[in-house]
C-alpha cells in the first residue's frame, strides 16, 4: 500500500529566473516521494514553505512569514554552505529538492498527518519481522526516512542518520511505508539512502540502547553464533566483545556467561536477544544442546589468553 498524497502550498519571492526554475524543477520531483506542490508568489499568508532569494522584496517577505510561524529556505549568495533551511546561490535542483522534501515533511498539516497514519500504522519492528519480498520497504515519519531490504538484510540510511538515533523511534506507530522494487530505490533513493548497515548492527543496538523491545530467551537457552556479528566498533560497549567472542567460540547459558565474564545477566540476556533475533543463532541452538565440542588450538589459547588478561574463570561455567 502506498502512502497518501500529501498536498503542499509553496510561496515565493526574491528568486531570481535561475532559481525559480530549478524550484519548480525540484517540486515536480517530490511527487515520487508523494508530495504534491503548488507554487505561488508570496502573499503574506497561506504557505507551507517560503522560499526566498537575496533581493530585497525577500527581506520583507522573509520578516513576514517569521511573524507567522512559516517554514523558509533561503537561497543566497550571503550563505557560505548549505545547512538546514539554507543554500547558497547556485544550488542545484538536487540540493532544493532534498531541502524541500525535509522541510515539507516536517510542517505538514494536520489533516495530511492524520491521513497518512490512519493509512499506514506501522512500526519498525513490524517491518523488520515482516519485511517486502524482493524489494525494500521505504519508511518514513516526519523528516526522519530510510529502507529495509530484506534481500541484503540491511537498512540503508541517510548521511548523519546512525542507529542510536533510529533506535529512540524504534516502536512508534507513526512510520508511513511504502514498498519499492530495486530499480525503483536505486533511481529515486539510493543517493539519499546511501549508507548500509547490517540487521545484525541494528538488533545488538536495540539490546544496547532499547532492551526492553527485543524478545528475552527462555532461562538456560544455550547460544552459540554462527559468526561474528557485523558490526562497528561505536555499536556496541567495549565489555560486550569478550562475550561476543565466547559465544563465537562455543555454547553458553546466560548464566554461566555472565558468571564467566563477570557482567550482570540482564546484559549477557540482552546479547543473547540480539543475537536470536538478527539470525544469528540457529534454530536447533534452542534444543537441548549436544555435548559440547572442545575448542581448536587456536581458540583456546587465544581465549586463555583474553581470560588471564582479565583475570576471569571460563572453565567453571560451560553451557
Amino acid at each position: 500500500m502506498n502512502a497518501p498524497i500529501r498536498h503542499f502550498k509553496v510561496a515565493v519571492a526574491g528568486l531570481d529566473l535561475l532559481h525559480a526554475t530549478r524550484l519548480k524543477l525540484a517540486c515536480s520531483l517530490l511527487l515520487a516521494e508523494r508530495m504534491d506542490v503548488t507554487l505561488h508568489p508570496w502573499n503574506g499568508q497561506d504557505a507551507d514553505l517560503l522560499v526566498v532569494g537575496g533581493d530585497a522584496s525577500a527581506a520583507e517577505a522573509t520578516r513576514e512569514a517569521e511573524a507567522l510561524g512559516v517554514a523558509r529556505l533561503t537561497i543566497a549568495r550571503s550563505v557560505q554552505a548549505a545547512t538546514a533551511g539554507a543554500l547558497p546561490h547556485g544550488a542545484s535542483v538536487r540540493d532544493i529538492n532534498q531541502q524541500l522534501a525535509v522541510l515539507l515533511a516536517s510542517t505538514g498539516t494536520a489533516e495530511d498527518d492524520a491521513a497518512s497514519l490512519a493509512a499506514l500504522p506501522v512500526s519498525l519492528l513490524q517491518a523488520l519481522q515482516s519485511p517486502a519480498e524482493g524489494g525494500l520497504l521505504l519508511l518514513q515519519r516526519g523528516a526522519v526516512r530510510f529502507a529495509v531490504d530484506a534481500a541484503t538484510r540491511s537498512v540503508a540510511l541517510p548521511p548523519g542518520l546512525s542507529l542510536a538515533e533510529l533506535v529512540p523511534l524504534l516502536d512508534d506507530q507513526a512510520w508511513s511505508s511504502t514498498p519499492l522494487d530495486a530499480a525503483t530505490f536505486q533511481h529515486q533513493y539510493g543517493y539519499l539512502l546511501p549508507r548500509r548497515r547490517s540487521f545484525e548492527a541494528l538488533y545488538f543496538s536495540i539490546a544496547r540502547h532499547r532492551p526492553s523491545l527485543l524478545d528475552r530467551p527462555a532461562a538456560g537457552t544455550p547460544v552459540r553464533l554462527q559468526h561474528w556479528p557485523d558490526l562497528e566498533h561505536s555499536d556496541v560497549p567495549a565489555e560486550w566483545l569478550l562475550p561476543i567472542a565466547q559465544l563465537h567460540a562455543r555454547r553458553w547459558t546466560s548464566s554461566s556467561l555472565a558468571a564467566a565474564c563477570r557482567l550482570p545477566h540482564d546484559t549477557v540476556q540482552s546479547i543473547f536477544s540480539a543475537a536470536i533475533a538478527s539470525g544469528l543463532v540457529p534454530h536447533q541452538e534452542n534444543t537441548v544442546p549436544s555435548p559440547p565440542r572442545s575448542a581448536g588450538l587456536r581458540d583456546s589459547r587465544f581465549l586463555g589468553w583474553v581470560a588471564r588478561r582479565f583475570g576471569l574463570d571460563l572453565q567453571g561455567g560451560r553451557a
